[in-house]
This record gives structure tokens, sequence and C-alpha cells, in this order.
């Protein structure tokens, strides 16, 4: 539609002395269909503003969500219950086969309702090295197949180790009674966390209370109202405190030895937090603030004396971290063993996830990537969960609706550290919405499947297949809802749209009334 092509400053007039001098230009547009994802919403963003519970977390289906309790391992040559270097020489190994007694707790929480189960088992640790499957072929061959690559750094040892662990035969399932108080949950339970000794673990949700509850006597040892919808929680590496989260922003500490009335700590300025994490690091440890608004906010951890002493006095902010294009889905800490973090030059890092499919690590201390350009994206679908080794050299995960999980190895060049993908495992029986390693690192998570009536059962797996035993089923109404995508997405509204939603806000209405009155 240009004269002379643009030329030498020559000002453009369109068609130049008729039509007939202009030679016809190709045109093109691009007519795109709907995406037709299975996982909802715009897919993770591009750009587009990110928001918690929109409405109410009404609108959010109820989530299965799982916590493994760990008790007293009885072996005389492993410390650390992870066998990640195999055996080290310290002990030496008799003739006979040396088995451990395996005890395994499990608890489940989905819609309302929270269950606690427990098996036992014999583990045979001893490896020879001539032990072939019944097909003649050795352990190791066929490990990385149905282990899906999460022992691809380790030894053949530790792989026929590992193998022996993920085919361990299992007790029938014994059910824990759980003690509740006089106050049960009648809301959703959206959290669902163990503290790191194993002693306590907490529920809360829709109905605005924090439940402690102690794995001694498994019964309910406080209940806590608080002023907002509970959206995160965590125990502190000490677990002598847990932090709440609310969908207003607002991060409460409690005491675990204490009915002291939670004590406000921090804030995200008027945004709902999604996640919540403490971790070691600094002088006294961070607390970790994932939110709607694609950041993360790294908090100095208060001193035990000071957690419940200042009312309103936010710690000292470390840093913000910077990246995500949608709301921030999970944040978790990092474990790594001594050995390696002497050749890192980063020691106090974690890893985060987002509705924008991006897996991305941090630097908590300074609030940037380690490397920006390792970070890692699943664009199959959004991220909903995250699993850390306790070794810390792979990362499970999940990503929502689909039943293979995504494989990371955390490894460095040159001192710094890197996500790097290492591929999918193998398939799960269902789409897993929450998963934990344990000190084994043996993979568990828990799935959603549909009944021929229609109903909504969350059942557990270990390493993909389903444990039988441990299982919540809901109706078809109370499993109802849309996923986590769709209601942290901010509706787009007008001027006018937002005027006349904020004149039926209860506190406008309350405002309103009270001046009538005068």
């Amino acid at each position: 539609d240009v004269g002379d092509g643009g030329g030498g400053g020559r000002r453009a007039t369109g068609v130049v002395d008729g039509a007939h001098d202009a030679a016809p230009r190709a045109m093109m547009c691009v007519f795109e269909g709907e995406r037709r994802r299975r996982d909802v919403g715009d897919g993770g963003g591009g750009g587009r503003r990110a928001t918690g519970v929109v409405d109410g977390a009404h609108d959010a289906a109820p989530r299965a969500m799982m916590c493994v309790f760990e008790g007293e391992r009885r072996r005389r040559d492993v410390g650390d219950g992870g066998g990640g270097g195999g055996n080290d020489g310290s002990e030496s190994e008799s003739d006979e086969s040396e088995s451990e007694a395996y005890e395994l707790r499990v608890g489940m929480a989905y819609g309302t309702r929270v269950v606690v189960a427990e098996w036992r088992g014999m583990d045979a640790v001893r490896v020879d090295d001539d032990d072939d499957d019944d097909d003649g072929e050795d352990d190791a061959m066929d490990s990385d197949d149905e282990y899906g690559g999460y022992s691809s750094s380790s030894s053949e040892d530790d792989i026929k180790r590992m193998k022996r662990r993920r085919e361990r035969p299992l007790t029938p399932a014994k059910m824990i009674e759980l003690k509740d108080d006089a106050t049960p949950h009648t809301g959703i339970i959206r959290v669902f966390k163990v503290s790191d000794d194993g002693k306590w673990f907490i529920t809360a949700g829709d109905d605005k209370m924090v439940k402690l509850w102690s794995t001694d006597s498994w019964t309910c040892a406080r209940t806590v109202s608080m002023p907002k919808k509970v959206s995160a929680a965590a125990f502190t590496r000490d677990s002598k405190h847990y932090f709440c989260a609310d969908k207003f922003g607002e991060v409460h500490s409690c005491a675990v030895d204490d009915r002291a009335d939670p004590v406000l700590v921090l804030g995200h300025c008027s945004t709902i937090i999604t996640d919540l994490e403490c971790m070691a690091g600094g002088k006294t440890g961070y607390v970790l603030t994932g939110d709607r608004e694609n950041k993360i906010r790294v908090s100095v951890m208060p001193k035990p004396e000071d957690r419940m002493r200042f009312p309103g006095s936010a710690p000292e902010i470390q840093s913000f971290c910077y990246a995500h294009t949608a709301h921030v889905s999970c944040v978790r800490k990092v474990v790594q063993k001594p050995k390696v973090l002497e050749e890192w030059t980063t020691k106090d890092t974690f890893i985060s996830a987002s509705a924008d499919s991006y897996l991305r690590m941090w630097d908590a201390a300074s609030g940037k990537e380690t490397d920006p350009g390792a970070a890692i994206a699943f664009n199959n679908g959004t991220i909903v969960d995250v699993a850390t080794r306790y070794e810390g050299s792979h990362v499970a995960v999940a990503l929502e609706g689909r039943d293979t999980l995504g494989v990371v190895h955390l490894t460095q060049f040159r001192g710094v550290p890197k996500l790097f993908l290492v591929g999918w495992g193998p398939k799960w029986q269902h789409a897993p919405q929450s998963i934990k390693f344990d000190r084994q690192m043996l993979l568990f998570g828990v799935g959603l499947k549909t009944n021929d009536d229609g109903s909504t059962s969350a059942v557990l797996m270990r390493e993909g297949k389903v444990l039988d035993g441990l299982e919540i089923t809901l109706s078809a109404d109370e499993a109802a809802g849309k996923s986590l995508t769709t209601c942290f997405t901010k509706k787009i509204m007008s001027e006018d749209q937002r005027n006349s939603r904020k004149k039926d806000r209860r506190d406008v209405k309350l405002k309103r009334k009270a001046e009538e009155q005068l």
C-alpha cells in the first residue's frame, strides 16, 4: 500500500498516482481455534494477571493431599535412611540376608475427611551381584525403565536395592483411628502438612479452622480459628511453631506447645498466598511465601523467642523472586548432601513451580535464579506439585491431569546449581495430585478415580501402583468444582462491573448501614 516501498526518506502516501501504479501485495491472517487442553484455563498465563480463589473457595473442587509419617528406622548400618550412597563400608555384610522391620504410615485428606493407615513389611537389603530376575536378566538392566530415570545417577547396588524396596510386599492396611475434638472440619481441607520431626501434623481449609494433631496419640491437640480461609501452612524446621497463611495474604504464627492466640508475623499486600515453606539458610533460616501475583517473598525466619512476641511486626525481607508469569503453585526447599554443597557456589537454594508450567531454581539470599537459562518449561500442563528426594539428587514433578511425572536432576556446572530434565517417569494408574518421597526414596502419590455411580475416590499409590486399604470417596456433588488453575485466574471485568461487585460486598454494606444509622 505504499508508493516506493519506504524509500529514501520520501513520505509515504498510500496509493501513488492512482491504484494502477501499485503492484499487488500478498497479505495473510491466522484464524486460531480454541486450545483444547486437558488441564483447563489459559494454560499458564501469557502475562495475564493471576489471582487466588475468585468469588470464594467454594468454586474450587476439593484436592486430594497426602503426608508420609515416618517412624524410627530399625537398621544397624544406615544413619540417614536414604541409602543414597550405598554401603559406606562401616559395617561388613554377613553371609546371611540382613533385614529391617519396615513401618509405613500415610495420611490422606480429601474433602472434609482425613484418614491415616499403617502398613508393615520386611525389606531385604543385602545385594548380591549375581542376583538375576527369573528371565535371566540382571535387576539393573530394566531398573531405569521401571523407575523412570530417578536412579540415573545411582550405582548398580543402589539400583538393585531401590528395585527391591519398590516391590516389597506389605501387610494389609490397618486403619488408625483419629480422635477429633468437638469442632470437626466442616469446609474443604486445603492444607495437610507434617512437621519435620514427624510428631505433629496440621489440617486447615475453607472453614477457617487450623487443627493441630499429635502422631503419638493421633488426637487433635488444638483447634485455632482464623479470620480468613486458610490457603497454606508449614511447620518451622525446629517443629516448635507453625505458620498459617490465609486468602487475605496474612501469615500468622502459632506455638505447638502453647495455647496462645495466633500472632500476625507477615503479609502480602491484598493477595492470596498460594504456598508456604520454611527452609534453612542465613543465620536463622527463611520463610518462603508464594502468591497469586506471580512472585515469591523470602523473609528472614524470626528467632524462636520472637515468633510470638511482636504482633504485626513483619520480619526482615531478604529478597523477592520475580520470573513466573502466573500464580506460584508450590515452593520446595532443596535438601542436599554437605559434600555436594561444597561444590555449589549457591548454598541456600529452593525450587518453585507455577501455573505458567515453569520449574525454576532460586538463590534465597539474592532472590535471583541460580541459572535463568536452566528453567524448565513443561508445556504439557499446569504444575500442581513437586517432590524432592532427601539426598537431593532428583525432583519429581506432577502436572494437572497427567498420569506420568516429570523427572528432573539437580546438578551443577562449574559450581552453578542447575536443573536438568531427565525425562518422564512410568505411567501411574491415576494422575497424582499430591506426591511425596519418603526417606527411603520411594515415591508416593494420591490421585482421583471416577466410580460407576459418579462419585470420586481419592486413592494412594506407591511408585504408580494403588495401595489397597486407604481410600476416601466423595459424591458427585461433593467433588464438583473448578480446577485450581481456573480458580486462580482473575476475571477480566469492566470498571462498571467492578463497582457493581463492590456494592454487594459485606464490608461495604455494613459501612453503609452504619452511616445510615448516624
